[in-house]
């Protein structure tokens, strides 16, 4: 049996999809980005428990910062075509 070649990059398949372009929606205080902040998925993690409820993770790479930070699929959407 030949295996078959798998993505280094890993995916959830209910998740946003990598290069999907976001918008910051639900800022707290406190939070880096504001609601209106524009970034790119990195990475999409699957379901995560967040405080005792289960959401979708994602790395988001923010426009204007070159590291990716975590961030709860609630608290971004997906942007219409810029």
């Amino acid at each position: 049996m030949t295996p078959t070649p798998r993505s280094h990059t890993l995916q959830s398949s209910a998740a946003l999809r990598t290069g999907t372009r976001v918008e910051k929606i639900n800022s707290k205080h406190g939070d880096f980005h504001v609601n209106g902040a524009h970034g790119t998925i990195s990475t999409s993690l699957g379901p995560e428990i967040w405080h005792g409820q289960v959401t979708q993770g994602h790395l988001v790479v923010w426009d204007g910062c070159k590291t990716a930070a975590f961030v709860m699929g609630s608290r971004i959407r997906r942007l219409a075509k810029e």
